[in-house]
């Protein structure tokens, strides 16, 4: 008798593991998506499928839910694979650009400008992690209050490379400049949620995201903020440009942002990913629904090969006549 070939199982067990996180993901989605109603679920989980039997990796089932993204034009959704994941904790608004693993926020740049002007760089931060969100709006609110024991009342607060993460410490971090109160919200079809600071905390409706651990107050409420920002200026950051918006005294500079003016909520897979679904629209202070990018105030466009900045050097001066 000829000896029995093993059989190899690798392909068919991925492939059976692929189906069942497409099955989770996308019930999710159909479940939660904000734009649910608007898409023709049926033929597109069969050309999912298809799609995905017919590979043999294993990290197929990731690609077909950002395909799946793709084929409803969804530029805010995404998956996140096990060992990213792992760096966030709870709901998030984040863009699907790689970071490095363990780098899970920017640099957080500042300077006197002059002695009543302050520049401030408020970067992305990538993780939910509390005591790291903590030690972020800690910085911020420190920084300001350096600042502001030094006599500035005029701000420049740069969100241009802001390509988003986690927007609740960097709401946090910003609360003395934003002040108490309510400053958006989160809009579904079925409810409205504030977006608000108040002594140290920034929260989501009723439920606390970030708190800084010893909460300062602006000196003087004569504040005048210039708040700059980009085409790069997305998801989290623009978040926090609308929390500006329309405020006393702020004024937007630079180019229009990235346009990911919707709001995401993260969902743990079985397999330790992480689904990070668009879930609802944002409104500015005044309840209005914003669609799409952020316009500035005052329009600049960077000019290209010039080593000085532009956008900044224009906030400047504007702030040096108020």
């Amino acid at each position: 008798m000829g000896q029995n070939t093993p059989i190899d199982t690798s392909h068919i067990n991925c492939i059976a593991k692929a189906n069942l996180l497409i099955d989770e993901a996308l019930l999710i989605i159909q479940n939660n998506y904000y734009k649910k109603d608007s898409v023709q679920w049926g033929p597109l989980l069969i050309k999912a499928k298809n799609s995905l039997n017919q590979q043999s990796n294993c990290d197929a089932a990731y690609k077909t839910v950002q395909w799946c993204f793709d084929q409803i034009n969804e530029k805010h959704s995404y998956i996140m694979p096990p060992k990213k994941a792992a760096l966030y904790n709870g709901n998030i608004n984040s863009s699907p650009s790689s970071r490095p693993e363990k780098i899970v926020f920017g640099p957080i740049r500042h300077e006197i400008v002059e002695g009543d002007i302050a520049y401030l760089n408020v970067p992305w931060i990538a993780t939910t992690d509390v005591s790291v969100c903590t030690q972020f709006a800690d910085s911020i609110q420190y920084l300001i209050k350096s600042f502001d024991k030094k006599g500035v009342n005029k701000w420049i607060i740069d969100l241009r490379n802001n390509t988003g993460g986690n927007c609740w410490p960097m709401l946090a971090g910003l609360g003395p400049l934003l002040g108490d109160g309510i400053h958006g919200f989160f809009v579904s079809a079925k409810e409205t949620i504030p977006i608000s600071y108040k002594n140290g905390i920034a929260m989501q409706g009723k439920q606390p995201r970030c708190e800084v651990s010893q909460p300062y107050s602006i000196i003087s409420d004569k504040q005048t903020i210039v708040i700059l920002t980009s085409n790069t200026t997305s998801s989290a950051g623009e978040i926090v440009a609308l929390a500006f918006k329309g405020r006393n005294n702020v004024y937007l500079y630079g180019e229009p942002t990235a346009g990911l003016t919707t709001a995401n909520a993260a969902y743990s897979l079985s397999d330790g990913s992480m689904l990070v679904l668009t879930v609802c629209r944002e409104a500015d202070r005044n309840g209005k629904i914003i669609e799409g990018k952020i316009q500035p105030d005052e329009l600049i466009i960077p000019r290209p090969g010039k080593s000085n900045d532009s956008v900044k050097d224009a906030a400047v001066m504007f702030l040096q006549t108020q």
